[in-house]
């Protein structure tokens, strides 16, 4: 029997790494980030929200007759924004496939894994990179500039801006280079004083203030900025996040075809795949254009704070080298 490419094993082992690690993410950051599925039509998803009533309630005058101070409640308008992705035309000669092994099922389901594991990867770096544009484009919630390393100090810095609302920040979000420097400043006694003398390094835990911390090496955390010489410089984003702080939607059912390619010296396959995905930040509208690339979902010109209240919005950031 002929090796073929069956799409509905793609699509099944694709979905189901898809959801292991969308599961991982989601217990690793207390659901700071969350994925969900909606037919969504259109480029933007427009939504309306309650603003907060000030100063909703006050002292009552028993001995007076006037008339009620009136207070007004509105409406606040946003919108999150459509990504479409396709993994392109992927192409491999069928000898190629037969020496895998003749089993089909076996050699979709190898195709489908690499598929999900690239749509997880792909999904994860580009709401990082949406988060990190409007969170950096809010100076009220930034701490650093960009020129410190991370310490357990700047992290508490941090949560200044969320006030008696600090522990509604659930999680970091970090690369690796950045939490092996917050391990090498806590192995330092100089700069972490007596964390280490508290067996926290004794436990195999780091101090981050008792939140998890979720590393991941996606390029949205890598900050751009210009100095006052213009010259480019790169430094890193840590990213402290409420719970629901950053929202996936994937908006479409992902579509995949394969087809046998002939005309050449080895017949070959081709596959392809195509879906596209929500991207929300909390407490932030987005107002650029359509279809953004990674460049413009991290531009915080392109994200406006329409939470009434910073502390009803996705959280804070840290700007370390």
């Amino acid at each position: 029997m002929s090796l073929k490419i069956d799409n509905k094993v793609v699509h099944s082992s694709a979905t189901e790494v898809l959801m292991q690690n969308v599961y991982g993410f989601e217990q690793g950051t207390s659901g700071a980030i969350t994925l969900g599925s909606e037919m969504i039509q259109g480029d933007f998803e427009e939504f309306s929200m309650l603003g907060e009533i000030a100063n909703i309630i006050g002292r009552r005058d028993i001995s007076s007759d006037a008339d009620a101070a009136v207070k007004t409640l509105s409406s606040i308008d946003g919108n999150d924004v459509k990504v479409y992705f396709s993994t392109g035309a992927i192409e491999f000669k069928l000898v190629d496939a037969k020496r895998y092994g003749s089993n089909s099922v076996a050699f979709s389901q190898a195709i489908g894994e690499q598929i999900g594991i690239g749509i997880t990867n792909y999904m994860l770096n580009k709401i990082i990179s949406a988060g990190v544009g409007a969170i950096n484009g809010n100076s009220t919630v930034v701490t650093g500039d960009g020129t410190a390393t991370i310490t357990a100090q700047l992290l508490n810095t941090s949560l200044k801006p969320f006030g008696d609302a600090r522990d509604n920040i659930v999680a970091w979000i970090m690369n690796g280079v950045v939490f092996n420097d917050l391990v090498g400043n806590q192995l330092d006694i100089a700069v972490a004083g007596d964390v280490t003398a508290n067996g926290v390094l004794y436990t195999e835990s780091v101090g981050t203030l008792g939140r998890p911390v979720y590393v991941t090496d996606a390029t949205g955390l890598n900050i751009k900025s210009t100095d006052d010489a213009d010259n480019v410089k790169d430094s890193n984003a840590v990213l402290g996040l409420t719970r629901g702080a950053l929202k996936i939607v994937e908006s479409e059912a992902r579509e995949f075809y394969s087809e046998i390619i002939t005309g050449k010296e080895n017949l070959k396959y081709r596959i392809q795949a195509e879906s596209s995905m929500l991207l929300g930040v909390d407490g932030y509208k987005y107002t650029s254009t359509a279809n953004p690339d990674d460049a413009v979902l991290a531009d915080g010109a392109n994200w406006t704070q329409i939470a009434t209240d910073v502390k009803s919005t996705a959280g804070v950031l840290i700007n370390v080298k």
